[in-house]
């Protein structure tokens, strides 16, 4: 059975490519903003999240994080910081407030898989 991932991401060519990049490994959901994200994420389980970062009007992914986070299922559960902030202290504000992973946009396949 193939893992499953939720990708949030509200750009629309950027989310086309991440599930056509994915697709043939991985069961996929998508998320345009932190409000579906949370709701997807306490109806289902997945096995890794692809957030990104800054997904416009709204929660942005960080808060989205901390709030997937607080579910029991999700305590370890690997959530990648996808994002064009590319900054060390950017990074490090990633890593230290739930999101386990780190992915600099913009990405090739390669990088993403």
């Amino acid at each position: 059975m193939k893992k499953s991932i939720l990708v949030v991401e509200d750009d629309e060519i950027c989310k086309r490519f991440t599930m056509s990049c994915l697709k043939e490994f991985y069961e996929l959901d998508s998320a345009r903003n932190g409000l579906q994200a949370i709701e997807l994420a306490s109806k289902n389980k997945y096995d890794a999240i692809l957030m990104d970062i800054n997904l416009g009007k709204g929660i942005n992914g960080i808060e989205t994080t901390c709030e997937i986070r607080k579910f029991n299922d999700y305590k370890s559960t690997p959530v990648i910081a996808v994002t064009a902030y590319v900054e060390e202290k950017d990074k490090k504000n990633f890593l230290e407030n739930g999101c386990s992973h780190y992915l600099a946009k913009p990405f090739n396949k390669n990088e993403l898989n």
